[in-house]
């Protein structure tokens, strides 16, 4: 039987209460873009789909199955997500940042071998930050980071991409090259992307997710 990537059903998320209540979609290979105005609860709903937050109701299905029964470590198999905040305080080196995305592919101890180094730097490549693989994350620039975010999460090598923003400090070559890259060269994943680029979202998605509802005033 042939299932999409990821489908939800009757889903609500939020912390204390919902914030968005009731999402019910499916989703296939391909970019995806989630629209809608600040404060609707996009980073709320990817970071649940993306294992972070429990929902507050419904259910995701990947690939048929549902993730509350995913182990974290499969889960990270199988969904990279892209936060739109960098960590404040990461003094490492960007080969070692990104690195960290084989964590989920690595023995027990959490060592990497041959093919952890080539996938790690063909992500630097994809990104465009092998250039300075050996400077501290802390030492760049927000758009810098926000490429190196990105190349930790393709080298975590899943068959879904979540992305939280990922143009908001990019200038705008940046961004194009980012929406290329996804549709070109992850033709073959299911990268959903939050995005107030609507231009963009416009010529580049074949899926189009609206999230209108505000939250209420207090």
């Amino acid at each position: 039987m042939q299932f999409n990537e990821l489908k939800v059903e009757n889903l609500s998320v939020g912390y204390n209460k919902p914030l968005v209540e009731a999402l019910s979609f499916e989703l296939r290979s391909g970019l995806a873009c989630l629209i809608g105005p600040n404060g609707s609860g996009k980073s709320t709903l990817l970071k649940t789909m993306a294992g972070l937050l429990k929902p507050i109701a419904g259910s995701i299905l990947i690939f048929g199955k549902d993730y509350s029964t995913i182990n974290a470590r499969d889960l990270a198999k199988l969904i990279a997500f892209v936060p739109a905040r960098f960590p404040d305080e990461t003094n490492i080196s960007v080969f070692d940042f990104v690195a960290l995305g084989r964590i989920p592919h690595t023995n027990t101890f959490g060592k990497l071998e041959k093919p952890d180094f080539e996938k790690t730097n063909l992500a630097m490549e994809q990104a465009n930050v092998a250039d300075f693989a050996k400077r501290r994350v802390n030492s760049l620039s927000d758009g810098e980071k926000q490429r190196v975010a990105l190349a930790r999460a393709l080298a975590q090598d899943t068959k879904i991409l979540l992305m939280d923003e990922p143009t908001a400090f990019l200038d705008y070559p940046h961004r194009i090259r980012l929406f290329k890259f996804l549709t070109e060269q992850q033709k073959d994943k299911l990268c959903l992307v939050s995005t107030h680029e609507l231009d963009l979202a416009k010529r580049f998605a074949n899926q189009t997710l609206q999230i209108s509802t505000f939250p209420p005033c207090v």
